[in-house]
């Protein structure tokens, strides 16, 4: 069965600053990040500590700000709370298999498109710790995609 939620990422390759949109009928997730060199190798990471059960949550902050993402699993449901500070939050809930489907596919799309538009692989020089796709990055999304397949 395709699942109804939705995935798409913007990252600016100059700056580092990304933007990963996760909806479905319902609710629509926009979590902004900054610094992504650093952010999606240990977003990655702690997603699939969500997934395999060791974490059962953790802090996503957006660089810069004291605005962050709280990901929490409740058994097969993920629920993801954005707080901004000084006041605020929103819960967005999904199922825990779908979200991180979904939020695979998403990614595996933008990588796609880089291979296409030829900034993927990297060349020699590219390959700079602050690169917003460096090969942290995209090592840790591969470990990821893996074990989801498992």
């Amino acid at each position: 069965m395709k699942s109804a939620l939705n995935c798409s990422v913007t990252i600016n390759l100059d700056g580092g600053d990304g933007e990963i949109i996760v909806s479905d009928k319902i609710q629509t997730l926009i979590i902004s990040i900054g610094l992504s060199a650093i952010k999606l190798r240990n977003f990655f990471s702690d997603l699939n500590a969500l997934y395999t059960y060791k974490k059962t949550k953790f802090k996503l902050e957006h660089y810069g700000s004291t605005d962050y993402y709280l990901f929490v699993r409740d058994s097969n449901m993920i629920r993801i709370e954005e707080v901004r500070k000084p006041g605020g939050r929103d819960v967005y809930k999904f199922n825990l298999l779908d979200f991180l489907l979904t939020f695979e596919r998403g990614f595996q799309k933008f990588f796609e498109n880089l291979k296409k538009d030829g900034v993927l692989p990297l060349d020699d020089g590219m390959d700079d710790f602050m690169y917003p796709v460096n090969k942290d990055v995209t090592d840790s999304f591969n470990s990821f995609s893996k074990n989801l397949k498992k």
